[in-house]
């Protein structure tokens, strides 16, 4: 009977079981929107479906579906479309829910877009650049930019200490180089021989070298040429890489370290971090030690943002920040010991190595804020905002008495706020167009407690640019290019002159509109300038059948003269000179001609590029004597103006001699005279060649280069010598300093030795090994201003190991 009762009382429970499990309602619904990644437009006709059953339903010309009558559970929700790539979601369905889905629509288009954009990144169709590559910028990662781009041809280094260097692209400098990154001028104190971009190179994938001022787009003021830093394209989809490159060197016993990690994401979104760090002591040249030319640096570059292939935005921040020695010889305390010091075979301080960095030193940290957004409004036009707030300030160190050396002598801080906008379109039948505007405020602090004359005083700078820039490319290998740019430079100064100097290079009688008012034997005045400065580019080319091709351009530059030019007024600690400005300086004018004819074929490729420059006030620095002061005695240099006429030409060949050998070869002339002093122009590169070979075998994961560099002696320089007397024995006898004989030619070496080492297949490994100046060769260099004091680095080993992951 028990039984009976269990029996028919679990027959009631499953029974009531059955019929609430036969009764549940299944009302939930899944709806939402499917739209385009790119554009955010709606997709029609997108497959919206439950994997594993046979719920599925499409989208409406809104974009929108909805699935009903679903049960709560979890499953996984199919996404897709012929032109699109599928896309999967695994949901926890609870209740009514809405979910919104974007795919990467036209996805046959993409590459054509992608192509398309990538051919705004040639500055000009008729000014062929020069390129360096990942895989060029990592083996010259411990280097500076001057010294990474310095074996192309036309490219040289303006040097002043060891670790100081600034490009030159021919015979020109400073100004006259414009320095882009991120699609912005670098703002920096670029005005000194002595300042070094403040840049690290690494960040970036490649590097561009435009010789001339074909770039309008970011200024008409750079008669030297361009370099331009671009970072990697982010791809479309999830993904987590970086590299890391170490460098391990004996010549200043030192090291740097560079690496950075990315993350992007399938729906855009992407950020990337990347850091440098670098310490080295004193260099050494091949008989003696470089004293106080050590090096730290330090640095970082963050970025986020999202692209949409139509558009995309960015917000990147860098700090740059290093501290370099000058030559401790360079400092001298009178007279007599610049004329000893010019005409020792060694410097006239050698100490023992170490990693401490003393004065005189320079000490330059530069920050840079950056926003950026753009839109392809459809497949013939972008528009393209940029923003950018940099800070930078440089600290100069001079040998004071006391504790005073770790008190700046120069203490200067610049910020700048730069805002670029352009409109690119496509008008059909081969033509294109770009323009834009752009506008920049500079205000520049001198630190007046640093208890001796400001080199350069406080000034805000105001400028404002507007270009036009046209391209015409059909299909049989004939292309034009032109444009035009002017620009408003707005100047105004607060800057205190000594009365006696201010009456004789004769400012009183020039401009009495800037006198201020006077304090004892000071003159306090506040000179205002404004520059209208035009400039215009042109330039056809023309393919000579499969393998020729030949490029002629014409470029007006003008350029208003920098603060340096004007104003400068002291003692320039960094290389041991006495600058004076000049008040009377107008914008210079440069018409150049530039011509280039090549040759590409996988066993013979040439490329010949001639160039005429014929530049009217033409604004440089020359020595006009010595003077003593309270820290020393000191070569005085002089900021002038004349006309100029510079040519040169510029050679690269790559032969295939052998299936696994390749010689490049390279060789670069500069000639410039001063047509009114009809004397050379000063800190002019001489002749010099590179021929390099590679051999790379034909199955194998390693190859070898030998470097060999000629440099002439640069016969062409102006006589800027001078006398002075000194007592010898009791008798007065006079002296001639001889501060502009350039040294004698010199050949270096080079040697790459590199290894690709098994590792996985998502983690590559390469062992590099390098000499640099492989035979130690003594030698002194035209283009460094240290060359009075002291020869170059000696022989460098180098270990580089690089991981990619």
């Amino acid at each position: 009977m028990n039984k009976g009762i269990q029996y028919f009382f679990a027959s009631l429970f499953f029974i009531g079981l059955s019929s609430n499990l036969l009764g549940q309602s299944c009302t939930l619904s899944l709806s939402g929107k499917v739209e385009d990644l790119h554009d955010e437009t709606p997709i029609f006709g997108a497959l919206v479906s439950i994997e594993g059953t046979t719920f599925f339903t499409q989208t409406d010309a809104s974009g929108f579906y909805e699935i009903r009558d679903l049960c709560a559970g979890t499953f996984t929700l199919v996404i897709s479309h012929a032109e699109c790539n599928s896309l999967e979601k695994k949901i926890n369905l609870r209740g009514d829910e809405i979910f919104n889905f974007e795919l990467e629509h036209h996805i046959n288009e993409l590459d054509e877009i992608i192509l398309s954009d990538s051919k705004l990144d040639e500055i000009s169709a008729s000014v062929k650049e020069v390129r360096l590559d990942k895989d060029q910028i990592k083996q010259n990662s411990s280097q500076s930019l001057a010294e990474a781009l310095s074996a192309n041809a036309g490219v040289g280094v303006l040097q002043t200490a060891t670790a100081i260097t600034k490009p030159m692209i021919h015979g020109m400098y400073g100004s006259r180089v414009g320095i882009v990154a991120n699609g912005i001028r670098l703002r920096d104190q670029e005005w000194g021989a002595d300042h070094a971009p403040n840049i690290d190179f690494n960040a970036f994938e490649s590097i561009q070298v435009v010789k001339g001022a074909a770039g309008l787009k970011y200024g008409g003021d750079t008669a030297g040429g361009l370099i331009v830093l671009s970072p990697s394209k982010k791809a479309l989809k999830e993904s987590l890489y970086g590299s890391t490159t170490l460098n391990v060197e004996t010549n200043g016993r030192g090291s740097s370290l560079t690496t950075q990690l990315t993350h992007t994401y399938l729906k855009g979104y992407y950020w990337s971090a990347h850091v440098t760090g670098k310490r080295f002591g004193d260099f050494q040249a091949p008989h003696y030690n470089l004293s106080n030319t050590g090096l730290k640096e330090g640095n970082l570059a963050l970025k986020i943002g999202r692209t949409k292939i139509v558009k995309g935005w960015e917000l990147n921040y860098t700090r740059y920040e290093n501290e370099a020695g000058i030559l401790r010889a360079a400092h001298i305390g009178n007279i007599q010991d610049l004329y000893t010091a010019l005409n020792s075979e060694v410097p006239l301080r050698i100490n023992p190595f170490t990693y401490t960095i003393q004065a005189p030193k320079q000490r330059g940290t530069h920050q840079n804020l950056q926003f950026s957004f753009y839109k392809i409004t459809n497949s013939n036009a972008k528009w393209e905002w940029k923003y950018s707030y940099q800070v930078n300030q440089r600290k100069e160190f001079d040998v004071r008495r006391g504790s005073r050396s770790e008190l700046p002598a120069i203490d200067l801080k610049l910020q700048s706020q730069t805002v670029l906008g352009s409109y690119i379109w496509d008008k059909g039948y081969d033509w294109n167009f770009e323009a834009g505007i752009n506008g920049l405020l500079e205000d520049n602090f001198s630190n007046p407690n640093t208890g001796v004359k400001r080199l350069i005083p406080d000034y805000l700078k105001y400028e404002l640019g507007t270009f036009l820039v046209g391209t015409y490319q059909p299909s049989n290998g004939f292309s034009w290019d032109w444009g035009i740019r002017l620009d408003g430079v707005f100047m105004d100064a607060q800057k205190y002159y000594d009365q006696a100097d201010w009456q004789e290079r004769g400012y009183a009688q020039l401009f009495p509109r800037f006198e201020v008012q006077k304090f004892g034997t000071q003159l306090l005045t506040n000179p205002r300038f404004r520059f209208f400065n035009w400039s215009a580019q042109t330039g056809v080319g023309v393919s000579l059948g499969s393998e020729v091709e030949s490029n002629f351009a014409y470029i007006l530059s003008q350029r208003a003269p920098n603060p340096s030019e004007l104003f400068s007024d002291g003692l320039h600690h960094s290389i041991a000179a006495i600058e004076y400005g000049n008040l009377s300086l107008r914008s210079e004018t440069s018409h150049k001609v530039l011509l280039r004819v090549s040759k590409n074929s996988e066993v013979f490729s040439w490329n010949l590029e001639p160039y005429i420059s014929k530049i009217f006030d033409y604004i440089f620095i020359a020595p006009t004597g010595l003077e003593q002061t309270l820290r020393g005695a000191f070569p005085v240099w002089s900021y002038r103006s004349t006309n100029v006429f510079l040519t040169g030409v510029d050679f690269n060949s790559k032969i295939a001699i052998h299936r696994n050998i390749n010689i490049d070869l390279a060789a670069s002339y500069t000639y410039a005279q001063d047509q009114v002093s009809q004397n050379p122009l000063i800190l002019i590169p001489p002749f010099n060649t590179l021929q390099r070979l590679k051999y790379r075998p034909q199955k194998g994961n390693w190859f070898f280069e030998v470097t060999h560099q000629v440099y002439a002696k640069q016969n062409r320089f102006p006589n800027s010598n001078f006398q002075f007397n000194l007592i010898e024995k009791g008798v007065i006898v006079s002296k001639n300093v001889d501060i502009s004989e350039s040294p004698e030619g010199f050949q270096k070496w080079d040697a790459v030795f590199s290894l690709e080492l098994k590792g996985s297949n998502r983690v590559k490994k390469q062992l590099r090994l390098i000499v640099q100046n492989l035979t130690n060769a003594d030698y002194r260099n035209y283009l460094n201003r240290m060359r009075f004091y002291a020869s170059e680095v000696g022989r460098n080993f180098q270990i580089q190991f690089t991981l990619n992951y």
